[in-house]
């Protein structure tokens, strides 16, 4: 491993739920594009980003409304992600996209790097 991957793998946020402990209130979601395929990490702030509803509003008592470009056709997505205490979805609306999971989302990054690295 060069010193570049070493640096990259240092700051790579983890995989898992989305919560991260390099961040603590930082909570993770992840994209693909409908239109182009592409893949975004989006990070949603605890203390800010998340709508608190009494019981019986919505699915649980968490919402986030976030809207999300990707950088390669620059589509926006529209996401409504209702999670439970722990930040881990519960009930997902994506308009102009879906919301995937983290393992999707490293296998995703891993199979463009392998296209973009020439061959020996």
């Amino acid at each position: 491993m060069g010193f570049w991957d070493s640096l990259k793998a240092f700051f790579a946020m983890p995989s898992g739920t989305g919560v991260s402990s390099h961040d603590p209130n930082g909570v993770y979601f992840h994209f693909r594009c409908s239109r182009c395929g592409s893949v975004v990490q989006v990070r949603a702030d605890r203390r800010n980003d998340f709508n608190r509803f009494d019981a019986g509003v919505g699915p649980s008592s968490l919402l986030l409304r976030k809207d999300v470009m990707d950088n390669t056709c620059y589509q926006l997505m529209h996401a409504e992600i209702w999670v439970d205490g722990s930040y881990a979805p519960v009930s997902t609306s994506v308009t102009g996209g879906k919301l995937i999971t983290p393992d999707e989302y490293d296998n995703a990054l891993a199979a463009a790097d392998q296209q973009q690295t020439p061959a020996e």
